[in-house]
């Protein structure tokens, strides 16, 4: 069991995660026509907060596969060799692609919870947000105290480094900072929580089932419609797209309470008594 293990540690997570990247770019076909472009991203599976509470839980992983163009794809691809390789082999293969998935899920929900419910986001920037956490959060456990690494100018120009990423995502409008800061933030508590050699004390456990219950919560409020219609409602009213405005309003006529729905009909008004005839 152990060589199994050993040998499933070993599989080239990075470089599968690169292939996703280039076989979900040729199917999307970027250098095509851009209405083309657009369909496709929507069918494979970008994320928008509506359509994850109109049904598609799944796109809050998909869309960290799907890129918004070559040049969108060649910057993610370049920041995934810069950090992927290393942290692969500090973490295991195995470690390693739970954190992407995780920080992928984790930028999601960020997503659902601060977006417009219309407005699509791809990118694995969340996940690879997620890692620079993850090298956060593997720095507090290497010291005396959680800060101790903050003594050392190399950590402190990388924390620079990543406040800078946010600064510029606040500048540009077309960058999801949502998904960034929380894909950065899921790699501290996944890595800091999770990914930890030695012994798990009571304490550590305490603070795995309130993350854990936070996390939750979240995709909770995000995949379930039925204590959100009237948002759902909304939405539907506000959308532009009439796929997205199809699937809006079958969420919400699942989500509904049913006497908001179907009011019963009034009962008919009884029929007056016929005049008595004369003879």
């Amino acid at each position: 069991m152990k060589d199994v293990l050993a040998e499933v540690d070993d599989i080239p997570i990075t470089l599968i995660v690169a292939i996703a990247y280039g076989t979900l770019a040729v199917l999307t076909n970027p250098f095509g026509p851009p209405e083309d472009f657009t369909l496709k991203l929507h069918d494979l599976g970008w994320l928008t907060p509506g359509q994850v509470a109109a049904g598609a839980p799944w796109r809050l992983l998909s869309y960290a596969f799907l890129h918004g163009g070559a040049v969108h794809l060649l910057m993610n691809m370049a920041a995934l060799f810069s950090f992927g390789p290393a942290l692969e082999r500090s973490l295991g293969s195995v470690r390693f692609a739970c954190l992407y998935l995780v920080t992928s899920l984790t930028g999601g929900l960020a997503v659902c919870i601060t977006n417009d419910p219309n407005q699509p986001v791809v990118g694995g920037s969340g996940a690879l947000f997620g890692m620079m956490g993850a090298v956060v959060a593997m720095n507090m456990r290497s010291g005396r105290h959680v800060f101790a690494f903050l003594d050392f100018e190399g950590p402190r120009r990388f924390l620079g480094w990543i406040a800078m990423q946010i600064v510029i995502g606040l500048c540009l409008p077309m960058i999801s900072n949502a998904g960034h800061i929380g894909g950065l933030l899921g790699g501290v508590v996944v890595t800091f929580l999770w990914l930890r050699p030695g012994e798990v004390t009571s304490k550590l456990w305490q603070w795995r089932w309130a993350t854990s219950a936070l996390g939750a919560s979240l995709l909770f409020w995000s995949v379930m419609p039925v204590t959100r219609w009237d948002w759902l409602a909304g939405a539907a009213e506000r959308a532009k797209d009439p796929m997205q405005q199809d699937e809006l309003m079958r969420a919400t006529m699942r989500a509904a309470p049913r006497h908001l729905l179907a009011a019963p009909e009034p009962a008919p008004a009884p029929e007056p008594a016929p005049s008595p005839r004369g003879r």
